[in-house]
Parts: C-alpha cells; sequence; structure tokens
C-alpha cells in the first residue's frame, strides 16, 4: 500500500487522505446515529466533547509536527552526504589525472562506470533499499587497481596519499547512502499518528450529530490540516522514494565532470 501511494503525487495523497478521513467521519457518524451514545446529552457534556475534540486536533498537530521535524532533519542528512559522495568521486578522477600516469586510464574509465552505474542502475534501487551488484564490483576493481600504484617520486606519493584517502571515503559515504535508503520513521509514529487521527475522527463524528453543518465545514477544515501535515510527513520519510525523492543530480554532474576532463 505504501508503495503504491508513494508512485503518487503529494496532491493526490493529500486528497485520498482527505477523502478517505472524512468518508470515516461520515460512517462514524452515520453508526452513532444509531445507537443511544447520545440520548438526553446535556450542554455541558456538549461542551467536553468538544473541548476533547479541541484538544486531540492539537496533540495531533504536536505529533505531527515533531515527527516533521525528524523526516526533514533525515532528508538533509542524505541530501549532504550524497552531495559529498558526488565530491570524492569527482576528486578521485581529479587525482588520477593530476598523477600524470597514461596507464592509470584503465582505472579512470572504471570509475567512470561506477559512476554511471550508480546513476542508472543502483539509484532506482534504493527505493526498494537495495544495492546494485555492479557498482560493488566496479569499486572492488577500482580499490585494487589503485592499491597496485607503485609512486615513485614524492609528487606522486603526495598524490597517491591522498587518492588512497579519497577512495575509502568514497566507500564510507556510499555505505552511508545504502543505509540511508532503510532511514525512516519507527512504526510507533505512524501508529500514534492514525492513533490519534481516529480520535480526531470519532470525536468529528460527535460533533456532527450534536451540531449544526457549520461545524462539519469546521471539523472538515481541520481535518484538511491534520492531512496535509501527515501527506508532508509521509512524502518526506522515505528520502529515496516518491516524487520529492533525493535525485541523483550531484552524481550525474560529477559523471559529466569525469567525463569531459577523459576527452
Amino acid at each position: 500500500m505504501s508503495d503504491w501511494l508513494y508512485a503518487q503525487s503529494e496532491v493526490m495523497i493529500f486528497v485520498i487522505g482527505l477523502v478517505v478521513s472524512v468518508g470515516v467521519m461520515y460512517l462514524l457518524s452515520f453508526l452513532l446515529k444509531k445507537t443511544s451514545i447520545l440520548t438526553d446529552i446535556s450542554d455541558h457534556e456538549k461542551e467536553f466533547l468538544i473541548a476533547i475534540q479541541s484538544g486531540l486536533v492539537a496533540l495531533s498537530a504536536i505529533v505531527l509536527s515533531f515527527s516533521l521535524v525528524i523526516v526533514i532533519t533525515n532528508y538533509e542528512h542524505v541530501d549532504t552526504n550524497v552531495s559529498s559522495e558526488a565530491s570524492r568521486i569527482n576528486d578521485a578522477d581529479r587525482l588520477l589525472s593530476q598523477y600524470g600516469d597514461p596507464q592509470l586510464l584503465d582505472i579512470r574509465k572504471k570509475l567512470t562506470a561506477y559512476t554511471e552505474a550508480i546513476v542508472k542502475d543502483e539509484w532506482p534501487k534504493l527505493a526498494r533499499k537495495q544495492e546494485s551488484a555492479e557498482v560493488a564490483a566496479l569499486y572492488s576493481s577500482i580499490s585494487t587497481e589503485i592499491g597496485k600504484i607503485n609512486p615513485t617520486t614524492m609528487r606522486e606519493s603526495v598524490i597517491f596519499a591522498e587518492l588512497l584517502k579519497k577512495t575509502n571515503e568514497m566507500a564510507d559515504l556510499r555505505e552511508t547512502r545504502l543505509e540511508s535508503s532503510h532511514v525512516g520513521l519507527h512504526a510507533i509514529y505512524w501508529i500514534v499518528n492514525l492513533a490519534i487521527l481516529f480520535s480526531v475522527l470519532f470525536m468529528s463524528a460527535l460533533g456532527l450529530i450534536l451540531n449544526r453543518w457549520l461545524t462539519a465545514i469546521g471539523i472538515t477544515m481541520e481535518l484538511a490540516a491534520l492531512i496535509g501535515l501527515m501527506t508532508i510527513v509521509f512524502a518526506c520519510d522515505q528520502p529515496f522514494k516518491g516524487s520529492v525523492s533525493i535525485k541523483p543530480e550531484s552524481i550525474a554532474s560529477t559523471l559529466t565532470a569525469i567525463q569531459a576532463r577523459q576527452k
């Protein structure tokens, strides 16, 4: 179900959430009318129920806001790591170019293939929390070939040391990116959010019975605000899923830079 929702636009997710919520609210209202739960209810009890409904709406907004802070922080952290990974790949190719040995051209070609495989093969798999065997194999080959380099001058030794550092950082940042594909709110957050939302719907259903049609408009507006906030949390929860997911633009730009440098 979540995969299907992530395939939709944020507007569609919001519309679906709002329609389902309003539908559930009116269904609850219809069912409650069939019971004796509201028989001879006093004005004081009506005010109490309205106060509970307002409190639940406020509580839902607080929990959703807290969840939003978490997912936005995770999203920005992952985005920063992807940019850093792209920078390290570019640095590695630049250092190989500066080394000045024509025999390193094969390594540079493998680095180009590695970068291209990240964009075309591994990135789509991140949404399914998978990694690319091709990317892993290419990195292993690149790392092995770099380890065979034998610097003979002080200049080459300095470049080689920096190259080893950048190559190791490439691996670390890739592992971080792969781990980030599993980042998301713990299930308990969604359980709490949905439980509070259902409570809001239940109290709103009571409000529809006890008050005039104007109440229905106000309650629907409250639900729209809550569903809108929940939509933002949902859309940003998985950094590599959905239309607001992190794109491989920085790595694609690095690929373009590497290809231009090798011409």
